[in-house]
């Protein structure tokens, strides 16, 4: 499998505020990452250094050339007063393609219409943003990544605050991308029983240790405690993990 990118003894931090010493690991081209840890462990922090937002003081950070990046940021950060539409909103993540100062042409118009197609929203087009229910909005600002054309999807708690109902249908259409799109995907979410479920490999952090990461199959109770420093059960059900 080809890298896409490579962390070489990366330190990483804000000023004098230090996240990572030395984070080494690599993320291979197919992958589906979930990437899990306590309020405070760097899960941003992380995410940040993945689309080259945040350099390392020290180390590397070594990515394959001319991979295209999708950001699905938290829907909390882009609510806004102002009434543009579902369509508008895909559209000012296709000006970076486009210019700022250009206007969208059919082709643009018709990848933004396409996006809002794959994430089931399309008779949302012209819909206020501001009006839509939490679950609608957060399949926004995906068709507003996806309108990039990603070939790696990063995605920063993208369930938060969702009923348990809507939470699972956005996992599976990120699932679904990953799948049918050959995307490959980074995931932070709180919700361990959808991520574990869906994600192949983890990135478990925690400022208080080194990060670990595992496959789905080495998962286990006594890791999941370790990370999250409180006793965690796992049950099987119907091929299903849930936590405990």
């Amino acid at each position: 499998m080809k890298e896409i990118i490579e962390f070489k003894s990366a330190k990483l931090g804000y000023g004098k505020k230090i996240i990572f010493n030395a984070l080494s690991l690599k993320i291979y081209e197919g992958d589906f990452i979930g990437i899990i840890g306590p309020n405070g462990s760097g899960k941003t922090t992380f995410l940040r250094s993945i689309l080259g937002l945040l350099n390392p003081q020290n180390g590397k950070i070594i990515r394959e050339k001319n991979v295209r990046f999708g950001y699905c940021t938290q829907r909390q950060f882009i609510d806004t007063i102002f009434p543009f539409t579902s369509f508008e909103i895909v559209m000012m993540a296709r000006a970076k393609m486009i210019g700022p100062l250009r206007r969208g042409k059919k082709l643009d118009k018709e990848k933004v219409f396409n996006a809002l197609k794959t994430t089931g929203i399309l008779n949302l087009a012209h819909e206020c943003f501001y009006g839509l229910s939490g679950g609608q909005k957060q399949r926004v600002l995906l068709a507003r990544a996806l309108v990039l054309e990603p070939e790696f999807l990063v995605l920063d708690e993208p369930t938060a605050d969702l009923d348990i109902k809507t939470e699972r249908e956005i996992i599976g259409l990120i699932k679904a991308l990953h799948t049918e799109k050959k995307i490959t995907v980074a995931l932070v979410t709180h919700e361990l029983n959808e991520v574990i479920n869906s994600a192949q490999k983890f990135i478990f952090l925690n400022k208080k240790a080194p990060h670990k990461i595992f496959t789905r199959d080495e998962l286990n109770e006594q890791l999941l405690s370790e990370i999250f420093e409180s006793e965690i059960k796992l049950t099987r059900t119907d091929e299903r993990l849930t936590v405990l």
